[in-house]
């Protein structure tokens, strides 16, 4: 069996921790929450084909519009605007 070389073995493992999430917020109805894990993940990111392929990692198999083309690029291209967004509408802690 091929196996990973420890930087992929992390990735999958983020990976599939934001898959669980990613699923119960779809199925709770709280997009926002979605976006959030988007636009941190973009945030990481210093270019947009490494921002699509881990986010593709998270989204493989769950919903078809969070993997679009479009939906990634908006998130990348839009991450600042989207993240003070986001701050915005948190909950004080």
């Amino acid at each position: 069996m091929n196996q990973l070389k420890p930087k992929e073995q992390h990735e999958r493992l983020l990976a599939n921790a934001d898959k669980e999430k990613i699923v119960q917020y779809l199925n709770s109805g709280r997009d926002d929450d979605i976006t959030r894990i988007a636009v941190t993940l973009a945030r990481q990111c210093d270019l947009l084909v490494h921002f699509q392929r881990l986010w593709k990692m998270r989204v493989a198999g769950i919903d078809e519009t969070l993997g679009t083309e479009r939906y990634i690029e908006n998130i990348y291209v839009n991450k600042r605007a989207l993240y003070k967004e986001l701050i915005k509408m948190a909950p004080p802690q």
